[in-house]
């Protein structure tokens, strides 16, 4: 029952002493008394092989692991057979079980693992990240670390940030500070611009809703983001420019908030000399993704034909 090897949920010692009418003093008496009977059994070949495997699994991994991920990979299934591993590890001396900190998620490490080497290296690790004041590539981060820690491996490296909490991967593989927005977006405005950041490129409101979802940016699978809601999102927020119909861009790539005629206005005003239709297209089409029909309208609308074809500020 305290390790839910029946299949159902691991129950406290309190839940387990009132089933049995006795004091959770009691059960942990119990628990402990069995535990070293079973830790007396290490000489078997079942229990070998079982802690062979466990042991086997922690050193591909450095030596250390995040619980769940070291659990899902020994047991996938939450059920008896993961309620027998957690029993099992209490008898093996060489897997210790970490609780979580502030700093480290709950994790399993063998016992010749230094913390405090794991500390040195996640701290070296967040400094840099400080330092550079932004997201950095896997590659770009390891090589930065290797200038001072040339004995560390690049595995050791990333299996270690694996288990720190305040530095973390975000879905596309970039490594930051986990209250960073592109390390852990929360907000509808905040997940778009990382979508839109990634894609490098302008995207329908649609296309930015689905891959909120394809990424995994929501906090829950089972929770859909909504087209009409990012749309509105994105309008609201100047960090977000219009370029075309439903299309956004960032303002960061150079982008300016303006109607098609407004963008023409521009344009024209910093030519020296009056353009011809297909200059004007080129320039308008860098910035807007409009129709060209759209364009030339505009165009012999709003502003001066001063040619067959060469356009200026009407007078």
């Amino acid at each position: 029952a305290r390790f839910g090897m029946h299949g159902s949920p691991a129950k406290t010692l309190e839940e387990i002493g009132h089933i049995y009418h006795i004091t959770r003093e009691r059960v942990r008496q119990v628990i402990v008394s069995v535990l070293k009977l079973l830790a007396q059994k290490n000489s078997q070949p079942m229990f070998m092989q079982v802690a062979s495997r466990i042991q086997s699994i922690l050193e591909q991994n450095s030596g250390i692991m995040p619980a769940e991920e070291f659990l899902r990979q020994l047991a996938p299934s939450v059920n008896k057979e993961r309620g027998a591993l957690l029993m099992l590890l209490e008898c093996l001396p060489i897997v210790i079980e970490e609780k979580a900190t502030l700093e480290r998620e709950k994790s399993y490490r063998l016992q010749n693992v230094s913390l405090v080497e794991w500390q040195k290296i996640k701290d070296a690790a967040k400094s840099i990240l400080l330092k550079e004041n932004g997201v950095s590539h896997p590659d770009v981060l390891f090589d930065r670390f290797s200038e001072k820690n040339s004995t560390v491996s690049r595995q050791q490296f990333f299996d270690f940030l694996a288990v720190a909490k305040d530095v973390r991967q975000n879905v596309f593989g970039q490594w930051g500070l986990i209250e960073w927005s592109d390390i852990r977006p929360r907000g509808t405005r905040e997940k778009a611009y990382l979508v839109l950041k990634m894609a490098g490129k302008p995207l329908h409101f649609r296309e930015i809703t689905t891959l909120i979802d394809t990424y995994g940016l929501q906090r829950s699978a089972k929770r859909r983001s909504h087209p009409q809601t990012v749309h509105n999102e994105l309008i609201k927020d100047k960090r977000f420019i219009l370029v075309g119909r439903g299309i956004y861009a960032l303002s960061e790539w150079g982008y300016k908030r303006g109607t098609v005629k407004e963008v023409l206005t521009e344009i024209l005003q910093k030519a020296s000399s009056p353009l011809s239709r297909e200059a004007v297209l080129t320039e308008v089409l860098k910035v807007r993704q409009v129709k060209k029909s759209t364009v030339i309208i505009n165009l012999n609308t709003f502003f001066q034909r001063v040619s067959k074809n060469a356009y200026g500020i009407r007078k």
